[in-house]
C-alpha cells in the first residue's frame, strides 16, 4: 500500500493550490494529487471563451503544466483514478483507475472534488448533441462538435452565468441562440434592474429569452433535436444543460463527515472538516459568509484558490494559515455589458433576516467632457439599524465590472455609507468622473437617510 504524507483529492484549482502549497512549505513531503479526469490545473471559467474562439486552443487552459508538477514540483499526479471510499479511522481512501482498485494510505487528506452539474429530469436529457459543460473534457468535446458540425441553431437551457456566458459564445459562431429559463427572469440572482439591463443586452444581440419554460422531453429528430416546455416545442441542432451544479462527494457517504443538506463538506476558517487530519476545499466544500457568519454554498473559483492554498498549508503544518470568508463577490460579461455583484441584495438580505435598504443611480464612468464614456448603473444596499455597506451591484461598460471590486472591499471592511461616500477613490478624466460611481451611489444614498 503507497503511502503519502499529503494526499490531494481533486486536481483543478483547490486541489492543485493545495497540493502546491505543501511543496513549497517543505521539500521532505510525499505529496500525491488523485485526478479522476484526464487534465489537471486547467481553467474551468475559461471555457466559454474557448468555445466561442476567443481562446485558440485547450492548452492556454491549462495554468500549469503536468510535468512541472511531476518533475519539478516532485508531486505524484494520478489521471483517470477516481476516490470511491474513504476510512478516517484507518487513513486510506480506495481508489478505482484503469487497472482496477486499490488503496492509499495518507498523513493528511485534502478533498477537492470539486461538483459536477445537475441533471434536470427531463425525458431525453441524454440524448445525442446535448452537452453539459462543467471540465476541459466538456470543452473540448463541444468546441469539436461545433467546428465539426457547424451548428446553426442552439438553446441553452439555464440563464445563470454560464448560460449567458455561452449566449455569447454561439452568437460569436453564428449559432442562433434560444435561452430556456424556468424562472421569470435570466440572472436571478441579480436585483431587477440589473436582470432587465441583462435581457436587453441579450434582445439587441439576437438573443431569444424564454422565461418560465418548464421542460418536459428533448426529443431527437431528423435535423436536431426538439426540445418541449409546456405547449411550446423549440428547434435546435444541439442543447447545452446549464442548470447548476452538485457537489461531489458522494464518495463520502456513511463515513460521518459533516456535510450540509446539498452535500457539501462543512468547514471552518482553517479548511478543516470534522474529521481529524482531513480537510476540504473549493466546489465541495461551504464556506464562511461574512455577512451572515454562517456556512455558505457558494462555489466560485477565487475560493476554491484560496481555500486550496490555506487546506495545503494547514496540512503541511503551517497552522496559523487561514481564509476568513468570502462576502461574495461574482462578475459575468454579458456581451459587451459587464455585470458585478458583492454582498447581497434587497432579496438576498430579505432571505438571510438582513434588514436593507438600496439605492440605484445611472452615472458615468468617465469624466463627462472626455470621449468614450459610458453609463453605469449602480446599485448600493445597507443595513439601515448599522448604516453599513451590505451588498452592491453594478452594469455597464468601460471597465465597469471592475468597480465591484471597491464595495467588496467596503463590505468587507464593515464601513458605513458615510465613509464610502468621501472614499478617497482615484480620479483622471480617462478612467472616472471627479466622484467615482461608488461614491456616488454612496452620496445618493446619503440623501435618502
Amino acid at each position: 500500500m503507497k503511502k503519502y504524507d499529503v494526499l490531494v483529492i481533486g486536481g483543478d484549482a483547490a486541489g492543485m493550490s493545495a497540493a502546491s502549497q505543501a511543496r513549497r512549505t517543505s521539500d521532505a513531503l510525499s505529496i500525491a494529487v488523485l485526478e479522476k479526469g484526464a487534465h489537471v490545473s486547467y481553467a474551468a471559467c475559461g471555457l466559454p471563451y474557448y468555445i466561442a474562439d476567443d481562446v485558440s486552443n485547450p492548452e492556454s487552459l491549462i495554468a500549469i503544466d503536468l510535468n512541472e508538477y511531476i518533475k519539478e514540483r516532485k508531486i505524484d499526479i494520478l489521471l483517470n483514478t477516481e476516490a470511491i471510499a474513504a476510512d478516517f479511522v484507518a487513513h486510506t481512501v480506495t481508489i478505482r483507475f484503469q487497472g482496477g482498485v486499490d488503496t492509499v494510505e495518507y498523513g493528511k487528506l485534502v478533498i477537492a472534488t470539486g461538483a459536477r452539474p445537475i441533471v434536470p429530469p427531463i425525458r431525453g436529457i441524454d440524448a445525442p448533441n446535448v452537452f453539459f459543460l462543467r471540465n476541459l473534457a466538456d470543452g473540448m468535446a463541444l468546441r469539436r462538435h461545433i467546428d465539426e458540425r457547424m451548428p446553426s441553431s442552439g438553446i441553452i437551457i439555464g440563464g445563470g452565468f454560464i448560460g449567458l456566458e455561452m449566449a455569447e459564445a454561439f452568437r460569436k459562431r453564428s449559432i442562433e441562440t434560444v435561452i430556456l429559463e424556468k424562472f421569470d427572469s435570466v440572472a436571478m440572482t441579480m436585483s431587477p434592474v440589473i436582470r432587465s439591463i441583462i435581457l436587453e443586452t441579450l434582445r439587441v444581440n439576437d438573443v431569444r429569452v424564454i422565461t418560465g419554460a418548464a421542460i418536459s422531453e428533448i426529443l431527437p429528430t431528423a435535423t436536431g433535436l426538439s426540445v418541449t416546455a409546456g405547449d411550446n416545442s423549440y428547434a435546435a441542432d444541439l442543447v447545452i444543460a446549464s442548470t447548476g451544479i452538485t457537489p461531489n462527494t458522494e464518495f463520502l457517504n456513511g463515513t460521518g463527515i459533516r456535510m450540509n443538506d446539498r452535500g457539501a463538506i462543512i468547514v471552518d476558517e482553517k479548511s478543516k472538516t470534522s474529521v481529524t487530519d482531513v480537510f476540504a476545499a473549493g466546489d465541495c466544500a461551504t464556506v464562511k459568509h461574512q455577512l451572515t457568519g454562517k456556512n455558505a454554498y457558494m462555489p466560485l473559483g477565487t475560493t476554491a484558490n484560496k481555500q486550496g492554498r490555506v487546506a495545503g498549508l494547514q496540512a503541511a503544518g503551517i497552522a496559523d494559515e487561514s481564509f476568513p470568508g468570502i462576502v461574495g463577490t461574482q462578475m459575468v460579461k454579458v456581451f459587451d455589458l459587464e455585470v458585478g455583484k458583492t454582498g447581497m441584495n434587497e432579496a438576498d438580505a430579505l432571505r438571510a433576516g438582513v434588514p436593507a435598504e438600496s439605492t440605484s443611480l445611472l452615472w458615468r464612468s468617465r469624466a463627462g467632457y472626455y470621449p468614450a464614456g459610458s453609463r453605469i448603473s449602480i446599485t448600493l444596499t445597507m443595513n439601515p439599524n448599522t448604516r453599513e455597506l451590505v451588498g452592491g451591484e453594478i452594469a455597464g461598460t468601460d471597465g465597469a465590472a471592475l468597480r465591484i471590486n471597491t464595495v467588496a472591499a467596503a463590505i468587507a471592511a464593515k464601513m458605513k455609507v458615510e465613509q464610502v461616500a468621501y472614499l478617497d477613490l482615484g480620479y483622471a478624466p480617462p478612467f472616472s468622473p471627479i466622484w467615482d460611481p461608488v461614491n456616488a451611489a454612496a452620496q445618493k444614498m446619503l440623501r435618502t437617510l
